[in-house]
């Protein structure tokens, strides 16, 4: 998906229809990233704590998951998107889009290190920013979208 002066694809950023201007929306994205950076920083966290309790690996760290999955929801309504609904739908749509990235990252790192022979950093990375952008566009405008009326 390519950011043109006119938003994300189809998605228009004007400062003239009530959406959010370019510089509102590039404000909304820093606080996406910083919320991203935290959230790293408490599934890191809560998994090193774990792994100190006799835990086998998968557990901890799906324990660590839910937690870091708990904490980006809140984090994301409360200060990413602002937006006072948070409820048991909007928590699903946050889940389904966080798994599903998780299984298409899995997937685009899986062919581009183990088929292409891509270095397995690069795989990673650009696993990382396909995650970090497409789960902005899908939680800016199906997740936390403003049903303002």
């Amino acid at each position: 998906m390519m950011i043109s002066p006119y938003g994300f694809g189809c998605i228009p950023l004007t400062l003239t229809d009530g959406s959010p201007g370019r510089a509102a929306e590039f404000r909304t994205m820093v606080r996406y990233g910083l919320v991203g950076l935290a959230n790293t920083g408490v599934f890191s966290l809560c998994a090193w704590l774990l792994s100190k309790t006799g835990l086998h690996y998968a557990a901890y760290t799906a324990i660590a998951y839910a937690i870091a999955i708990g904490f980006s929801f809140l984090a994301n309504s409360l200060f990413t998107f602002r937006t006072a609904e948070r409820n048991g739908r909007t928590f699903v749509r946050f889940v389904l889009v966080t798994l599903s990235l998780l299984a298409c990252v899995q997937v685009i790192q899986y062919v581009l290190i183990d088929e292409l022979g891509v270095s397995e950093i690069v795989g990673i990375v650009l696993g990382m920013v396909f995650y970090t952008g497409i789960g902005y566009v899908l939680n800016r405008y199906w997740t936390f979208r403003r049903t303002d009326n």
